[in-house]
């Protein structure tokens, strides 16, 4: 299973990476991508004054206030660290990065209030924003998501690059047959017919993308393109 972190983001920051991610393997199917969200605790300024904020109230209290907030991610080298990093620098604004040993840890410091801000993948932090824990700020998808309808896309707010879901797709080894590919691509799209499967995947917020295994491979050289030019510019380093 290919993921935006494995195949993008991590190789993006570790010189150490032992594989290539576009020529040491073979793209077979992209099954699903998740929208990510920027989130905030509710006693982030704006919010606790007003729990209707929205994404304008959130970046001007960033640009009053550079360096005072923080946000939380699953380390460095992450996809929630590159993300954010990225969003930070086209929107202009300075948010210190608290690294965690996990998506996890990270998550429940930023509902238990020690860290302000996080941008995580939907699925995991919308429980929590369900249940008035979280507030919901802008999220990273296609469109405008029914589970959270008056939540701006980044496309929305002007920050189209920041538009990124993170996928999970099949890889194969490199030099795969290519009637193998398509054997595994063909069952892989016949299983996501299924309703039960369509069900479960969209119950988490994701959404299926069964694309060909050229659109695959072009989508991961896209990602880890856009990121090594965030590690890059940012000169973002693993220690």
């Amino acid at each position: 299973m290919a993921t935006v972190s494995t195949t993008a983001a991590n190789p993006a920051i570790n010189p150490k990476t032992p594989y290539n991610p576009i020529t040491d393997f073979t793209p077979i199917i992209n099954v699903a991508a998740t929208p990510n969200v920027i989130a905030v605790h509710p006693s982030f300024p704006p919010c606790a004054k007003n729990p209707k904020c929205d994404y304008k109230d959130f970046v001007a209290e960033l640009k009053r206030n550079p360096g005072k907030y923080s946000y939380s991610s699953s380390g460095v080298g992450g996809i929630g660290h590159l993300q954010t990093e990225l969003y930070k620098n086209l929107a202009g604004v300075f948010i210190t990065h608290i690294p965690y040993q996990g998506a996890g840890p990270a998550l429940r410091d930023t509902v238990g209030g020690q860290v302000a801000i996080i941008f995580d993948n939907l699925p995991s932090a919308l429980p929590f924003i369900k249940d008035g824990k979280l507030i919901p700020i802008v999220v990273a998808a296609p469109n405008r998501l029914p589970v959270l309808p008056n939540v701006p896309t980044f496309k929305e707010v002007g920050l189209e690059p920041v538009n990124r879901m993170a996928y999970y797709g099949i890889y194969g080894p490199k030099n795969l047959p290519r009637d193998i590919v398509d054997k595994i691509n063909a069952g892989v799209r016949k299983a996501l017919e299924d309703p039960a499967v369509k069900k479960r995947v969209e119950d988490t917020g994701s959404l299926i993308v069964a694309n060909t295994p050229e659109q695959f491979g072009a989508q991961i050289k896209a990602e880890f393109e856009v990121y090594k030019k965030v590690v890059d510019t940012a000169k973002l380093k693993l220690d």
